[in-house]
């Protein structure tokens, strides 16, 4: 199968492409940058929906990846986190229509309200940020494609995502900052009392591979995520631990307890066949040793 993937330079995007790639599919790759290696690429941008139905041209399946997941960038600049992912995934939507291909669009944690509950598809979405609201736009786009135009549409939940190639990015990242902050010897700052679902960049490109080969015609949303919670103070904990660093632990947190984003994955087990295998401690593992070789500390 020949699959057009958005974003392929990204983390999460770089996992796709691999995962795709061993199980015997051609992925094809969209971006502004230059492509990976030994992977047919068209350089372009969302913005560009002329560009992106020639990429799609042939293809059975549009992973859609393409976007930036900065929460506080995108109180800064809402209008172009709106033009990026609600605008750039109907731009991309519009392509898969045209090539008559299923669509996969990797939505977020962040369209769910922060509570102590797991986080269930069918939960009313309650972003707490522009970028929140973009993806949620974004996925009624996808659901008014599927349920008006024909086209064949999932929409992947991730949750703090995190792997090699994952840089420190603003505020996001929050694997990524403590990494690079105990290989600088840097205090690990814990703002938020609540607890997240850290999930490997593998699991997650294993979660979109089985979607785009169990494609459906009815619109799906599912949770893609280990289903376990982690504070940021324990997290923190095991970073230290696992690289040696002798940095300090500050907390300052201005999220209490029970803000959490915790996913409920029974939808995704129940009808992708889909389980998370990778633990926190074998994935910071991975990332560490990855961080250390490429010099994510300064």
């Amino acid at each position: 199968m020949r699959v057009l993937v958005t974003g392929a330079s990204g983390l999460i995007g770089r996992h796709t492409v691999a995962a795709l790639r061993e199980a015997g599919h051609e992925p094809r790759t969209f971006h502004r940058g230059e492509g990976l290696s030994g992977v047919e690429h068209v350089r372009g941008d969302v913005a560009d929906a002329l560009a992106l139905r020639g990429a799609a041209r042939g293809c059975q399946a549009v992973v859609h990846l393409a976007g930036r997941g900065d929460v506080a960038e995108s109180r800064r600049e809402p209008l172009r986190y709106a033009q990026l992912h609600a605008t750039g995934t109907l731009h991309a939507l519009e392509a898969a229509r045209g090539a008559g291909a299923s669509f996969v669009f990797a939505s977020t944690q962040r369209v769910y309200p922060l509570s102590p509950a797991l986080c269930r598809e069918d939960d009313a979405p309650a972003p707490d940020s522009p970028y929140g609201y973009a993806k949620w736009v974004a996925e009624l786009w996808c659901r008014m494609e599927a349920e008006h135009l024909g086209v064949p549409t999932t929409v992947l939940r991730f949750f703090s995502v995190y792997g090699p190639w994952q840089q420190p990015n603003g505020l996001s990242g929050v694997v990524a900052i403590f990494v690079r902050n105990a290989l600088e010897g840097k205090p690990l700052v814990v703002q938020s009392s609540g607890k997240r679902d850290f999930t490997d960049a593998r699991d997650v490109a294993r979660g979109i591979l089985l979607t785009v080969q169990q494609p459906s015609a009815a619109p799906r949303v599912m949770n893609v995520a280990t289903g376990i919670g982690t504070s940021f103070r324990a997290l923190a904990d095991r970073v230290l631990e696992m690289t040696g660093s002798q940095s300090a632990i500050a907390e300052d947190p201005t999220e209490p307890l029970g803000r959490d984003l915790v996913a409920d994955v029974t939808r995704a087990r129940d009808e992708l066949g889909f389980r998370a295998e990778t633990g926190l401690r074998e994935g910071l593992e991975r990332y560490i040793d990855w961080a250390a070789a490429h010099g994510i500390a300064a």
